[in-house]
């Protein structure tokens, strides 16, 4: 089954995509996440981010699996993290021009409807996450 969400910003795809694929600076535009570190740059770049929701606190690791800078593209694999995180192939595309960009990130898993609705509520986080970052 395919989770995805896609949203409008009102920035150049370029300073989208740059911002995205380096995996900088997590903290900045998801709201969970309380410290990130990368280590690498490219295929093969990790990040571990420091997660709090609500009482539940937790580290998420997260590899650069996939980059494609021609289409603006990449996934991540997220290494570990709770269920239903853990596993996940997390893909990203920008596309767009100089004065806005579509973000759309999505995923292909199998899981509850429960889990379903989890998923879609994290990537609508880092999608509104990254509008608010890049239009502020």
């Amino acid at each position: 089954m395919l989770i995805s969400e896609k949203i409008t910003i009102n920035a150049s795809s370029d300073d989208v995509w740059n911002h995205l694929q380096s995996l900088q600076g997590a903290e900045q535009y998801m709201p969970v996440v309380t410290k990130s570190e990368v280590k690498g740059t490219g295929l093969g770049t990790t990040r571990t981010c420091d997660v709090q929701m609500g009482d539940q606190s937790f580290q998420l690791m997260e590899t650069l699996v996939k980059l494609d800078d021609s289409q603006k593209s990449l996934t991540i694999a997220i290494d570990n993290a709770p269920p239903p995180m853990k596993g996940l192939l997390i893909d990203f595309s920008i596309l767009g021009d100089d004065s806005s960009s579509e973000l759309q990130v999505s995923t292909q898993s199998e899981q509850t409807p429960e889990n379903v609705k989890m998923i879609e509520g994290i990537l609508n986080m880092i999608c509104s996450g990254l509008k608010q970052f890049h239009e502020k």
